[in-house]
């Protein structure tokens, strides 16, 4: 069991402390915080009593009791930095340390020391997560079994019921049961979600699979079907090369080189009688024009008038027989002209015909050209037609023998599945049964299972703890939890009811029963054992004088059983009386709150 003995507790410019630091000596006893408001003279509250408590509550895990905002806790008086020191040691059957918490606001600081050793965490979180293992102890089991405060912390009783069964795990130390449920669903969850992840993997290769067995179904249906096709291609081919070869001549291409020569000679001539043809036009044009000209002169010649028109002499006899004889030489060139221009056009005329007939038999060996250089053009276009048809029997003939062969591209495709559907089954079939696995740990760690079982055992303990204490404080009912940590309260007149049922006084017996059974229960299970309890105004609210002297004497007798250090906060003057330990007496002025000797104010409380 490990044992937390708390020490002492330093206070300074913490809610109503001031500079003057506030320090408290946890020793064993039953004692006494109270105190006086000298700001009000006729009121024992607003003291700053409760402040112990929430100074202790503070240093372990941050926060108060009252649930306050940080920049509310400091004292807004002095504005100096607020500080809270918590001294104390943790002893296990195989060591004891020292250890100190030194929490500080305004700045916000946790620092925590071993045996005077530095061992804060490098955040304050981390700090914080630390002494709560250190302590083994939640904040609300802490502030249900070791600090009770009436008017901060809502009883057990009237908790709601999950609450109620979340607190009850941790006062049975019970988390393990609820976090190994949790770890449990995690990866339970997480091994469904590689089994599904898994599964389609699984579904979907094995899809894969039997697609690619289907195709190589299919593929040998078609490779039978395609074999038939290019079998009846050959034949068709075969036909079609003698055919082909039919058609074939031995045409050869010197015919048209022939025929070209003669295009060539023909067209020579043609140039040849061009060239004539333009020398006899020259010639037949210049004697027509020259022919005219002489025309023009006998047409002068020829007048018959008495002055000559170009001298304006008189015209002789002589000049007439003369102007005869040149009519006459005129007259014969004309002649003469016209019988050279008429052989002149008749050889034109023949030059003409003689282009025709080249022309005509130039266009006779085009046209011979042309049709030899179509048969030589069929003839190859046969001949490449041949060709093609040889090279398509011959790729026929190495596709069909592909296709008879037993290769097939999708046989390694299909062995890559079928090891891969193999490997997956088989991780498949390994998840299965941690799944299964998994199934039967969580009905073992569930609330049927082994929990079930071993809450029976605390129960009966437990049950018996409060039967004792409810006895011990007079109450009128009894109460008995299932292991469901479902509650029945049963009255005086043997009737089951409500934990509301009861009046103030009534209810606060059950939840001091409780409280007491719940510690003893922490004791019990070996966990952890705190040697220091305090109740905030434990006498000063619902319980009559009869109720104070049974508590008081639970208290004492916890106090003898297991030495503890029990604190009890009250603004009774006459709880003082109650006290075999020491006094703590606090006196607010000026609103600061300070630590008087109790001497000092015990006549005035007598």
């Amino acid at each position: 069991m490990k044992q937390i003995f708390f020490e002492e507790v330093t206070i300074q410019n913490f809610l109503s402390v001031g500079n003057h630091d506030v320090k408290v000596q946890f020793n064993t006893g039953f004692n006494i915080i109270t105190g006086s408001n000298k700001d009000k003279e006729d009121r024992r509250n607003g003291v700053g009593k409760s402040t112990i408590a929430d100074a202790i509550n503070f240093a372990i895990f941050g926060s108060t009791l009252r649930d306050l905002k940080k920049e509310l806790i400091p004292n807004n008086l002095t504005n100096e930095t607020c500080s809270v020191i918590l001294n104390f040691k943790v002893i296990t059957p195989l060591e004891s340390n020292s250890y100190a918490i030194n929490r500080t606001l305004s700045p916000s600081k946790c620092y925590l020391y071993k045996n005077e050793q530095d061992i804060t965490r490098d955040s304050i979180i981390n700090t914080n997560e630390y002494i709560k293992d250190l302590i083994n102890c939640s904040e609300e089991v802490f502030q249900n079994c070791v600090i009770m405060t009436v008017n901060n912390t809502v009883p057990f009783m009237a908790k709601k019921k999950v609450e109620k069964r979340k607190f009850i795990e941790g006062i049975f130390n019970l988390e393990i049961f609820s976090n190994m449920i949790s770890n449990l669903r995690n990866d339970y969850n997480e091994t469904k979600r590689d089994f599904d992840i898994e599964y389609t993997r699984y579904d979907e290769n094995n899809t894969t699979l039997i697609n690619f067995k289907q195709q190589k179904e299919t593929a040998l249906i078609q490779r039978k079907q395609k074999v038939k096709k290019y079998k009846n291609r050959q034949e068709d081919n075969k036909r079609d090369l003698l055919d082909i070869r039919s058609k074939l001549t031995d045409i050869e291409a010197a015919v048209v080189k022939e025929n070209e020569k003669l295009i060539l000679k023909f067209e020579e001539k043609i140039n040849q009688i061009s060239e004539s043809k333009s020398e006899l036009r020259d010639k037949i044009s210049e004697f027509k024009t020259n022919c005219k000209q002489y025309k023009n002169n006998l047409l002068i010649i020829g007048k018959d008038e008495e002055t000559c028109p170009t001298c304006l002499k008189q015209v002789t006899n002589d000049d007439r027989r003369h102007i005869q004889k040149e009519i006459e030489n005129e007259k014969n060139k004309i002649q003469n002209l016209e019988n050279i221009i008429k052989e002149y056009t008749s050889n034109f005329n023949k030059l003409v015909s003689n282009e025709d007939r080249l022309r005509k038999g130039i266009l006779k060996l085009r046209k011979n050209i042309k049709q030899a250089t179509d048969e030589l053009t069929e003839q190859k276009v046969l001949k490449q037609q041949a060709k093609q048809l040889l090279q398509w029997q011959n790729q026929l003939k190495l596709d069909i023998k592909e296709l008879n062969s037993d290769d097939f591209d999708l046989d390694n495709i299909i062995v890559d599945y079928l090891k891969k559907v193999k490997e997956i089954k088989t991780k498949l079939d390994t998840v299965k049964i941690k799944i299964n696995m998994l199934d039967v740990v969580k009905y073992v760690v569930s609330e049927e299972g082994v929990k079930s079982y071993i809450v029976k055992k605390i129960l009966t303990v437990f049950n018996q703890k409060l039967a004792y204490y409810l006895k011990k404080m007079d109450s009128n009912c009894i109460c008995i939890f299932n292991e469901y940590f479902e509650e029945q309260i049963i009255n005086e007149k043997n009737k089951i009811c409500s934990y509301f049922n009861f009046s103030g006084a009534e209810r606060k017996n059950i939840d001091l029963a409780c409280l007491f059974a719940f510690m003893d229960i922490r004791r019990l299970q070996g966990d952890v054992a705190f040697n220091f309890s305090i109740y905030d105004e434990l006498f000063d609210s619902s319980l009559d004088e009869r109720g104070v002297d049974l508590v008081t004497n639970i208290l004492r007798e916890r106090v003898e059983k297991y030495k503890e250090c029990v604190y009890v906060i009250s603004h009774r003057k006459e709880s003082v009386k109650a006290a075999t330990g020491e006094v703590i007496y606090l006196e607010k002025c000026n609103g600061i709150t300070r630590r008087v000797k109790y001497q000092e104010i015990d006549k005035e409380l007598n």
